[in-house]
């Protein structure tokens, strides 16, 4: 067996390709995170969770999408998309359990009089709001029969008004903070910070070199996952839900865990809900709007749209869930780690049903998720009801 056939036709071989992708990724997100630290040194805190960390730590979920629809054949655009969808959805649900869960659970175990974590009920009810707003977006619009690049416009547009809003937002409430004090630990920083001049253009190198190096990780994520599910006989999507979603969320976790440790609790969640909604909107939309654009296609999502309306929904209630949570508990501790983790245990469990019931399992975690998905798409079901409304909506487009 040679290398290509291990990595890419093998199981084993494709979840070695992925752990190599996601340490490349953290790497990477290392660099990139210094970038973002200095280009955003005069935003308010909060707005540059939401924003710069935000769409900079989105990018593995951006280009997981591009090579999704690239590197798909034309009989199974369909098919990929719903993965790719997979993957920013798993992402998004990660996001929003995990790494609040793992912000939590190290800032109370390691900063010193630290019992408790407090974030600011302006930023849940910001981001929070439009999170949710984008994801019954996605709930509704991929619902329809056909997916074309007004789809993508649809989504992008989204996104643009949620980012003029928080700008504006920071604008009335700048107080006009001073820059932070930055001190040269490694090559990158080092080389970013030689001399006083040319320090943002330097950044913006890093920056960008990062995200090469993320979007050549991406790529092994993205060949790896098809390599897996082939190789084990299941949808894509499942394998991208779990595992693709968790790889890919490596930079949002390391940003939000240092953001935590240094004290910038709005930051740390606001990059969670600003890395959600772009994940939503643009990491999916964008590319989806110019590659049908450049290519003139029309995704034919009647088969692989039904496979997705379970996860939509799943989302939508974890995303309501996590912001009660957040929103009416007056500091995050210990007994919230416990709630996340139990939360998303009950999602790994699901996903693993789900992927056993569409391979034709029969055990208890099948027969569980397939009430479930049953339910849903039954006739004059939920899905159809959506599918009825999404039609309407886009039938001109």
């Amino acid at each position: 067996m040679g290398i290509y056939e291990l990595f890419f036709h093998t199981w084993y071989g494709g979840l070695v390709l992925m752990i190599i992708s996601s340490i490349v990724m953290a790497k990477a997100c290392d660099v990139f995170e210094a970038s973002t630290e200095y280009l955003g040194r005069n935003l308010s805190e909060g707005v540059k969770g939401a924003t710069l960390n935000a769409i900079g730590s989105s990018m593995p979920e951006l280009l997981t999408t591009v090579f999704f629809l690239t590197l798909a054949s034309r009989a199974n655009l369909g098919r990929d998309l719903a993965a790719s969808v997979g993957g920013n959805t798993g992402s998004a649900i990660f996001n929003s359990i995990v790494i609040p869960m793992l912000v939590i659970w190290i800032v109370v175990a390691t900063v010193a009089g630290v019992k408790g974590v407090k974030i600011a009920k302006k930023v849940i009810l910001r981001d929070g709001l439009f999170l949710i707003g984008a994801e019954l977006v996605l709930l509704v619009l991929l619902s329809s029969d056909y997916i074309t690049q007004w789809h993508g416009w649809a989504f992008t547009l989204f996104y643009v008004f949620y980012l003029a809003y928080t700008l504006l937002s920071m604008k009335r409430d700048q107080q006009g903070k001073p820059d932070h004090h930055f001190e040269p630990e490694n090559w990158y920083t080092r080389y970013q910070l030689k001399y006083k001049k040319g320090r943002s253009i330097r950044s913006w190198v890093l920056l960008l070199g990062s995200t090469a190096v993320i979007a050549l990780a991406c790529a092994g994520l993205v060949e790896s996952c098809i390599g897996m599910a082939d190789s084990i006989h299941i949808n894509p999507l499942f394998i991208a839900l779990v595992l693709v979603a968790a790889a890919s969320s490596v930079p949002d976790t390391i940003i939000s865990i240092k953001d935590g440790k240094k004290g910038n609790y709005d930051d740390a969640l606001s990059n969670v809900l600003g890395s959600n909604i772009f994940d939503i909107t643009i990491s999916m939309g964008l590319p989806l709007a110019v590659y049908l654009l450049v290519t003139g296609y029309k995704i034919d999502f009647r088969e692989a749209g039904p496979t997705l309306i379970d996860i939509r929904i799943m989302l939508v209630v974890v995303t309501i869930v996590t912001m009660a949570v957040f929103y009416f508990s007056k500091e995050l501790k210990r007994i919230h780690v416990f709630y996340l983790f139990v939360l998303y245990i009950i999602f790994i469990l699901y996903a693993i049903g789900a992927a056993s019931y569409g391979a034709g399992g029969d055990d208890i975690l099948a027969q569980w998720a397939g009430q479930f998905i049953d339910f849903l798409n039954k006739e004059g079901g939920i899905n159809e009801s959506l599918q009825k409304v999404a039609n309407g909506i886009t039938s001109g487009w």
